[in-house]
């Protein structure tokens, strides 16, 4: 899910242009302003908001091991290639996309509303205060707004 993508590194020229377009955003900020924001925010251990659910979940039993027996649960093996935390946003979003995509309509509920509803609205709103780029405020708000809309959706 590329929401997630947003929060494991900063966009590159093409791809902060797309993103402009693809989400009609407001931002203008140079990438080197981006990029800066971004290693401020969230970069690991020293960015401000590191996006982890261990960090901003007011559930104090998740996290780490209890979103990585969740994958496991699921059949599913995170790629070494992603060097993040199993509770890191990006990873979290990823699950989601795998559980969507393979029908799993009651885990990726129960997910929705066990983990990412637990911390990501919050944590998105820390983003809108604490971000001086426009740009990543707009991201922020559009990560919890679809979020919210998909969880307002399963309670219909």
């Amino acid at each position: 899910m590329i929401l997630g993508q947003f929060f494991l590194g900063p966009p590159d020229e093409e791809a902060l242009k797309a993103i402009r377009q693809d989400f009609s955003l407001d931002s203008r900020e140079s990438l080197d302003d981006i990029t800066a924001e971004f290693i401020e925010l969230f970069s690991y251990p020293h960015g401000r908001l590191v996006p982890l659910e261990s960090l901003f979940s007011p559930t104090k039993d998740a996290g780490y091991t209890d979103v990585a027996g969740i994958y496991a649960g699921a059949d599913l093996v995170i790629d070494d290639a992603y060097n993040a935390a199993p509770d890191h946003i990006s990873l979290e979003f990823l699950f989601m996309s795998y559980l969507i995509e393979n029908g799993k309509t009651a885990m990726e509920q129960k997910f929705l509303e066990q983990h990412l509803m637990n911390w990501v609205p919050y944590y998105c709103e820390e983003v809108m205060k604490q971000a001086q780029t426009r740009f990543y405020r707009e991201i922020a708000e559009i990560v919890k707004d679809f979020l919210v809309a998909e969880y307002d959706a399963y309670k219909r």
